[in-house]
């Protein structure tokens, strides 16, 4: 088993056990969720296409008290919600940490055994101000975060808001965003060769989400992100997390790691 198929069988035992029981996965604890790939045989996931055309978990168990796909009994299914009027990074990184650091235990296990699922929407956050379902908008406004909901009850904003496709707009190849705290940035190595705008966004969400979920880093910590075509599969070893994920192509890659 090569390293990347290793590290992802360890991220899909840490999703089914949840993060009361989660030790943190050895260097590189990966992350599988919405627009993820799972292989064949996985245990408790099944396969659906993402946004982005990848092939995708669609949940770490069935709804709350129902079998899943393994037959065992496991969390209902949850996602998250972020509606989007234009790519803005530092509102991305920003409500993405800020969001996650403020749930619950409870949301936050939910959530993390669903593969911290995610759906981007297109839509102005400013029509959204003063619903009880926005749990965070962006500093800039331009993104706005809903959930955890059930995923057989969304919103009913979701029935009406398109999901984000299209091609992703050339990057910076490096993005630094001060955070509340001083020190050294946390650095976020990104591979966006043939990404989609879609993927690309559920890559580095994810990786905030479960890096602030497993403890990674603190919500607070400026970040660096840095674009790069491709990443060097070894780095993951060394790294706090890493994101491996199946890509439309059905072969494992090295999405994203914390530097």
């Amino acid at each position: 088993m090569n390293v990347l198929d290793r590290l992802f069988a360890e991220r899909a035992a840490s999703v089914r056990s949840g993060l009361s029981t989660a030790a943190a996965p050895e260097p590189g604890g990966m992350a599988d969720p919405e627009g993820a790939a799972v292989p064949e045989g996985a245990p408790g996931v099944d396969r659906a296409a993402g946004p982005d055309g990848a092939v995708r978990p669609g949940g770490a168990a069935g709804p709350a008290g129902v079998a899943g796909p393994d037959g065992a009994t496991g969390p209902g299914q949850v996602t998250v919600m972020v509606v989007m009027r234009r790519l803005d990074l530092g509102d991305l990184v920003h409500g993405a940490l800020e969001f996650t650091g403020g749930l619950s235990p409870e949301e936050a296990d939910i959530w993390y055994r669903n593969w911290t699922r995610t759906r981007f929407l297109l839509g102005n956050p400013h029509n959204l101000l003063g619903s009880p379902a926005v749990r965070t908008v962006g500093p800039g406004g331009h993104l706005a975060w809903l959930g955890p909901v059930d995923v057989a009850r969304p919103p009913g904003l979701s029935r009406l808001l398109k999901p984000v496709t299209g091609r992703l707009p050339e990057l910076p190849p490096n993005v630094h965003l001060p955070g509340e705290r001083r020190g050294a940035p946390c650095e976020i190595r990104i591979a966006c060769r043939g990404l989609t705008t879609a993927g690309y966004l559920i890559h580095l969400h994810h990786t905030l989400a479960e890096a602030v979920l497993l403890g990674k880093i603190d919500p607070r910590t400026p970040v660096r992100l840095v674009h790069v075509p491709d990443l060097d599969d070894e780095s993951a070893l060394s790294s706090a997390y890493a994101r491996v994920h199946y890509g439309a192509d059905g072969a494992l890659r090295l999405y994203t790691f914390l530097a």
